[in-house]
């Protein structure tokens, strides 16, 4: 495909989204230390004075990449929390442990992803972007805790050290198995002890 092709074919917004799921591919296939914004114009077959139009670098592409990538990992804990029906301690307890081993899947299906997710590309201080606490991701597991207090598996006392605990618990474990230094048989394990910790009833 021409250049001149590729140009005809965008229409105003179409282009942007193309660079960054040509540069999810290319990420995913090799991981983010040789990709160039060059690199992700010409895969698409456009000019990179039309990629610069939308990105100025190649971090402020890869930045948009990685978080897009919460909301990617959100579609997933949904669809797999959607499978889990009722109501009461079980149910709560269920959908909160689903929330965990989620994250673990998709950080071990997609590990140059997951990485990039959490680099400096996607610092949470980053004025151009959300919060991480008004993330998808972040709001799930927020409303996980909440159902698990109002449903009675867990005390007044430890929610407010819920989201700390969980997250920082569930993201340390996958990144050690991500980068392999702990087997992936012992994440249930994992969760089985933030369960402990939270004192969540079964």
């Amino acid at each position: 495909m021409t250049t001149a092709k590729a140009r005809a074919q965008y229409h105003h917004g179409d282009l942007e989204s193309a660079l960054i799921l040509t540069a999810r591919k290319l990420t995913k296939r090799n991981g983010v230390e040789h990709l160039s914004l060059r690199q992700v114009a010409q895969e698409i077959g456009v000019s990179p004075s039309a990629a610069y139009h939308y990105f100025p670098d190649r971090d402020s592409l890869l930045g948009a990449l990685g978080f897009s990538l919460f909301e990617e990992l959100a579609d997933y804990q949904e669809r797999e929390l959607a499978k889990i029906s009722g109501s009461g301690i079980k149910a709560a307890r269920e959908r909160f442990r689903t929330l965990g081993r989620t994250y673990f899947e998709w950080a071990v299906r997609e590990p140059h992803l997951f990485n990039l997710m959490f680099s400096d590309f996607c610092l949470i201080e980053s004025a151009s972007q959300q919060p991480r606490e008004e993330s998808r991701a972040y709001i799930n597991l927020t409303r996980a805790l909440d159902e698990l207090l109002t449903s009675g598996a867990i005390d007044k006392k430890m929610r407010p050290y819920g989201e700390l605990l969980s997250w920082s618990t569930v993201h340390g474990a996958t990144s050690l198995i991500v980068a392999g230094h702990l087997e992936s048989e012992n994440f249930d394990a994992v969760l089985d002890g933030l369960e402990i910790a939270l004192g969540i009833r079964k």
